[in-house]
């Protein structure tokens, strides 16, 4: 029998939209938003695959996401991660820059964006009105970096897929730039993905995912294999427990 995240999926989703706290738009707290219980948080060694193709969104305009290499010129990262507050527009090209295999102000590769694309049902201005299943955009860079760190392969999650991996001990990961550790990527290693919307738009994990983690990769690991099944982009609090929200990444081949 299939384990089921003890809330379910349509009620969540509905929820979601009410309960939502974005990284960006979350109150300051003295706990970091996202950290749930003990912090899991590691320092990996960003300049191996498969944390290469992570690495940093920065904004002229202040702060940052992180974003995941999907090809070589294409970055994958959260929308609201591009929405300048004080223009109410997203963010111009000009106005990002990715670098990848960050640590401490190294890097293994750099590239300005020369364009970008969000989801086609993405709506402005976030939060209140975007269904987090939307907030996904992709970034065009000017140089191809698939030479310094290969891409990593997006995977689309079925029910069946995700019953069938928890049976045979697969292990799911985040990884990002979080805001308390900027300079350094940490990896949360064995979180539990808790379940799937009802169209597997959305997946729901217990990563320790604060802010600056918007649009850090959840991977499937499979033995020495990574795939990419989803970005995260929200921390809801719901029946009060912290609750990881992530767009599915396979909605970034969408044409």
């Amino acid at each position: 029998m299939r384990h089921r995240f003890e809330t379910r999926p349509a009620v969540l989703a509905t929820c979601l939209l009410a309960l939502l706290a974005f990284d960006e738009a979350a109150a300051e707290k003295p706990r970091l938003p996202g950290i749930k219980g003990t912090d899991d948080r590691a320092m990996i060694d960003s300049t191996a695959y498969p944390w290469s193709a992570i690495g940093r969104v920065n904004r002229r305009t202040g702060g940052f996401c992180t974003g995941v290499v999907v090809s070589p010129r294409k970055v994958l990262t959260a929308a609201h991660c591009l929405w300048n507050r004080r223009t109410q527009r997203l963010l111009p090209v000009q106005s990002l820059h990715f670098v990848t295999g960050y640590v401490r102000g190294q890097y293994l590769a750099e590239s300005a964006v020369t364009a970008l694309r969000v989801s086609p049902s993405y709506r402005t201005p976030p939060p209140k009105n975007t269904d987090p299943a939307n907030d996904w955009a992709v970034l065009t860079l000017a140089h191809d970096i698939g030479a310094v760190t290969p891409p990593l392969t997006i995977l689309r999650l079925a029910e069946y897929d995700l019953a069938r991996y928890r049976a045979e001990g697969a292990r799911f990961v985040q990884a990002g730039y979080s805001q308390d550790k900027a300079h350094i990527l940490t990896v949360h290693d064995g979180c539990a993905l808790l379940d799937l919307g009802a169209d597997t738009r959305l997946l729901f994990h217990d990563c320790d995912a604060t802010r600056g983690d918007s649009g850090s990769p959840i991977l499937l690991r499979q033995g020495d294999r990574y795939s990419l099944i989803g970005i995260h982009v929200a921390t809801a609090n719901v029946a009060g427990r912290s609750v990881g929200v992530s767009a599915a990444a396979y909605q970034a081949n969408e044409r």
